[in-house]
């Protein structure tokens, strides 16, 4: 059985590419070798690996600490550190970033009702995650359970907390300051820079991820309550989270026929409909629905392969032959259309090209809240 690919929508990556490049971190220069056409990201069926957005955030993470080492350098001395780059990820969240969750939100009754979509939505637009709402005494409980090992899951956990405590107090006025907030893994700037963004306690370290608020504070009206608008978008919201339910248990199932099938030789459309059990006109109604056709995955899958392969130190003639190439010359061609290089040049540390930081005269604007 292959590998499930999980996946986070493509807005989400979208935000995140603005967000960054708000922050002074240029990645678009990148984005073709990863496989991701930035104008498909509007799509509101896109979705991106979240392998992808991992090799993103890790690089943008490693080129924003050398920028702040930099800065550091040539500041005045006893300056204090800056904000870490989830927490400046965070404070970037506009409607945009949420998609049709801002919309459905802001006009909710209250906040409890808004919490009960972000919760409901977050699976959705994350991909590694879970979110639950939970009573603990006199607090409500957003928990976050995350799943997959990823570098940059602190990071995006951070991101996620820092947009939804921002996005809260956009929709209450500046009132929703959290009771405290738990991280399961450790801080990655002094505490109290945390707590002075957060308006509250911060632990690190703890069993779970958990944002924690006054059970009292749900029943707040929101100004900008309105029940025809929430209707609609909460109709909206509730088929896209349909959508992608049954979307990705179909990529699942595509991805592990499509892996079956490379043994014998590119996969036909024929051939993976089969181990589907499905007819080919099916197949492709469904992948259509899911925004995808069977040759994009065919390649999406034999690119992620071979980064394992290759990785792996593995022949360059076994990969040819595993990958369902019948020639090991259209391997290597293959190869260089993904990663820019043959693949006996192609190393773990080239799989993401380096992502650079625009010079401060160039750099984009800071990115106002629309």
């Amino acid at each position: 059985m292959g590998i499930t690919v999980l996946t986070a929508a493509g807005f989400y990556l979208r935000y995140l590419l603005d967000a960054l490049a708000g922050l002074g971190v240029d990645v678009s220069a990148e984005l073709p070798a990863l496989g991701v056409d930035q104008a498909a990201l509007a799509n509101p069926s896109c979705r991106v690996s979240l392998d992808v957005v991992d090799q993103i955030l890790s690089k943008a993470a490693q080129a924003d600490a050398a920028r702040l080492a930099d800065m550091a350098a040539q500041a005045p001395s006893g300056q204090g550190p800056g904000l870490p780059l989830g927490l400046r990820l965070g404070a970037a969240v506009t409607p945009v970033a949420l998609d049709v969750l801002a919309y459905a939100s802001m006009s909710s009754g209250t906040l409890g009702d808004a919490i009960a979509l972000l919760c409901q939505f977050e699976p959705y637009r994350l991909g590694f995650a879970q979110c639950g709402l939970k009573q603990e005494g006199a607090e409500s409980v957003v928990e976050l359970q995350v799943s997959g090992a990823w570098a940059s899951l602190p990071l995006q956990v951070e991101t996620a907390f820092a947009g939804w405590v921002e996005f809260g107090r956009w929709i209450t006025g500046n009132v929703s300051h959290p009771v405290c907030i738990e991280f399961a893994h450790q801080a990655r700037a002094p505490v109290a820079v945390y707590e002075a963004f957060f308006h509250c306690p911060v632990f690190f370290e703890r069993q779970r991820h958990a944002v924690h608020v006054h059970a009292a504070l749900l029943s707040r009206p929101l100004a900008a309550s309105n029940p025809h608008v929430s209707h609609l978008m909460r109709e909206e919201l509730q088929r896209r989270v349909d959508r992608y339910a049954k979307g990705e248990q179909f990529m699942v199932r595509l991805v592990q026929a499509i892996e079956a099938c490379l043994a014998d030789g590119t996969p036909s459309l024929d051939q993976v409909a089969q181990a589907m059990s499905l007819a080919p006109r099916q197949l492709r109604a469904q992948a259509a629905e899911a925004g995808t056709t069977l040759v994009n995955e065919v390649d999406a899958v034999r690119q992620r392969l071979a980064r394992q392969y290759l990785t792996a130190s593995m022949p360059l003639a076994e990969v040819s032959q595993r990958l369902g190439y019948s020639e090991q010359s259209a391997f290597s061609r293959a190869c260089v259309r993904w990663f820019g290089v043959s693949p006996g040049k192609w190393r773990p540390d080239q799989a993401a090209s380096t992502i650079t930081c625009c010079p401060a005269d160039t750099a984009p604007p800071s990115r106002q809240r629309t």
